[in-house]
């Protein structure tokens, strides 16, 4: 494997753990904020980007 075929392995590897962890986190904030909705008694709001 010539270094150029390397590197593109490495960066294709680490841009779909960013994209992972991007989706992840915007998942969890979404958890959060629906859990702190429900222990204050508000109704969640309507979400259609779920």
């Amino acid at each position: 494997m010539d270094a150029f075929r390397l590197v593109l392995t490495v960066v294709v590897m680490v841009g779909v753990v960013v994209a992972i962890l991007l989706f992840e986190r915007r998942r969890a904030d979404r958890i959060a904020r629906d859990t702190r909705d429900m222990a204050r008694g508000t109704p969640p709001p309507d979400d259609d980007d779920v």
